[in-house]
């Protein structure tokens, strides 16, 4: 059974020494600490997937109008700089099928809802 070396002892091979107890920050008192723990409190809210797949597709517009306006003011462009934004619309325009087609197809659901004979 191994044991673990108190801090103030020689490093043993093998044996990584406990970590020491974090103490506050200087100028804080105890409870001002304690209250900005996260435990106990419920976590930020994360984003859909739908809301993340349109935040992305918004974000990818944004930076094609960036191109383009680069393109516009004469920038010319090497030819790794041309092959990576090939990539990079290839990405958007599938990233952008994608949320195509999963709005079509909760469309397409709910008009099945709306025709359902009950």
């Amino acid at each position: 059974m191994a044991s673990i070396a108190p801090t103030n002892a020689p490093a043993v091979a093998g044996v990584r020494p406990a970590s020491p107890v974090r103490a506050k920050p200087k100028g804080q008192r105890f409870h001002e600490v304690l209250s900005q723990q996260t435990i106990g409190k419920p976590p930020p809210p994360q984003p859909s997937l739908a809301e993340g797949a349109i935040a992305r597709v918004e974000k990818g517009r944004r930076r094609l109008d960036e191109i383009i306006a680069q393109a516009k003011s004469g920038k010319t462009f090497k030819p790794h700089e041309l092959l990576a934004l090939q990539a990079e619309v290839y990405r958007i325009s599938e990233e952008l099928s994608l949320v195509n087609k999963v709005v079509e197809e909760g469309v397409a659901g709910v008009k099945r809802l709306w025709n359902m004979q009950i």
